[in-house]
């Protein structure tokens, strides 16, 4: 855990969540979508298809042309079309998966008002919101997919929708987000706090590409948010 220096200054009111490898581990996602999309190749190409294949691909450390990659190995011919499906129902599955239980734990524990700020696609973001049967424990929820297009994180739109929600000003907002590539460039522009979760099994590197894309704090799991976020400042 790094922490930012002690502060007299108050703790963030508006707790603001990212989604994927956040709230949840985003492999188990991936996992989910693979089971999904062998399950399908497997009734229609029978035997041929291996479970687990596409999984094997991703832990070798594949994240490109896994779909191909799996085709390759089952003997199946692939074209774009195919392709495309296969991504269709991978992001519109119903997937089986759940939150972290640190962040089960934090969300009974602490009541402040909070929201969702989460990229990719609209439908995909829900469906994964509404299995991990959270919904209800946020006040706002803004898949950047449903924004006009390029209004994903960096932009500051969704951190903006925050605010007009809230009534508050960029400091009594913090944004919680594992991706420091994206996710705090907005949130630091508007002043708002913010910290970066880093959980082992993340999916992508938690190196900041310069010092304006890091976050104030690092924590590796929730069970240490409540300390982090009364040392903001």
């Amino acid at each position: 855990m790094t922490m930012p220096s002690s502060s007299s200054t108050p703790a963030p009111d508006i707790l603001v969540f990212d989604l994927d490898d956040t709230l949840y581990l985003e492999r188990d996602f991936a996992f989910s979508g693979f089971a999904a999309v062998e399950a399908h190749l497997r009734r229609l190409h029978g035997d041929a298809v291996i479970p687990g294949t596409c999984r094997e691909l991703f832990l070798s450390g594949i994240r490109q042309d896994i779909f191909d990659r799996a085709l390759d190995r089952f003997g199946i011919a692939r074209s774009p079309a195919m392709i495309a499906d296969l991504v269709t129902l991978y992001r519109q599955h119903s997937p089986y998966i759940a939150a972290c239980p640190d962040t089960f734990r934090f969300l009974a524990a602490d009541r402040r008002p909070r929201a969702i700020i989460t990229d990719g696609p609209a439908q995909m973001q829900r469906s994964k919101i509404a299995a991990l049967r959270i919904a209800d424990q946020f006040g706002l929820i803004i898949p950047t997919g449903e924004l006009p297009p390029g209004m994903g994180k960096p932009y500051p739109r969704a951190f903006e929708q925050v605010m007009q929600w809230s009534g508050k000003d960029g400091p009594a907002h913090v944004y919680i987000a594992d991706n420091p590539a994206k996710d705090f460039i907005a949130p630091r522009q508007l002043g708002w706090h913010t910290v970066q979760i880093d959980r082992p099994g993340r999916v992508h590197s938690p190196g900041a590409p310069s010092p304006d894309h890091a976050a104030k704090a690092t924590i590796a799991s929730f069970d240490e948010l409540a300390a982090t976020l009364q040392m903001l400042d």
